[in-house]
């Protein structure tokens, strides 16, 4: 599903990932009619999703990459397989309390003979070069790393995704953040205003015993 939210300049993407999985997936030509919603500002992109189809996923994430305006990708609650992809096309990517992401690889079915088998496996194996490649510009270590943290079907909670460098930060510490410094600027004004009004009257006292 994908709607959009103009007063917030939101676009929430959950269920599945790609067509013919659900009766409203997450697709490209629908995040590419709710991006010119908005021009080239700022968005977010909010998203809860188990993913589904990588080359949708790879698609969209592109398309996030290649929009105008900047782009925040906010995991509200999973952002796995597929989704995973998506979330990487923010430049701003946080993490909601108690979101995850997971990573794996390809998955498909195969029928036929031991060719028809062998053609699935080398494009399973393509498909996994693809995703190998996408998280390698966050994770910063070398291709079979990445490769066997698929393979496992890794798991990242909020912690371990910053750390990895999947996420940026956790979401809301910006504005956390701007509270305190916005706090801490008017502290510092008031001892600024006080210093001041301190100052006034040593040199009104000053300036009466002058006279």
């Amino acid at each position: 599903m994908i709607e959009i939210h103009n007063e917030t300049n939101e676009i929430h993407l959950s269920g599945i990932v790609g067509d013919g999985w659900s009766e409203d997936p997450i697709t490209k030509d629908g995040v590419l009619k709710a991006l010119k919603a908005f021009g080239s500002q700022a968005v977010t992109i909010r998203i809860n999703s188990p993913g589904g189809a990588a080359d949708e996923g790879i698609a969209i994430r592109n398309l996030l990459k290649d929009y105008a305006g900047e782009v925040t990708t906010v995991n509200d609650s999973l952002a796995a397989s597929a989704a995973s992809v998506i979330f990487l096309g923010g430049s701003k990517r946080l993490m909601g309390d108690g979101s995850r992401v997971m990573i794996h690889r390809a998955m498909g079915m195969a029928f036929g003979n031991a060719t028809e088998i062998k053609k699935t496996l080398a494009a399973l194996e393509s498909y996994d070069q693809s995703l190998v490649e996408i998280y390698a510009d966050f994770l910063g270590k070398d291709p079979v790393e990445i490769l066997a943290l698929m393979d496992a079907e890794t798991w990242y909670n909020v912690d371990e995704a910053i750390a990895s460098g999947l996420a940026t930060a956790r979401y809301g510490k910006d504005k956390d953040d701007r509270k305190k410094k916005k706090m801490a600027s008017q502290f510092d004004q008031a001892k600024a205003n006080l210093l001041q009004a301190q100052m006034a009257r040593f040199a009104k006292h000053l300036t009466s015993q002058a006279d």
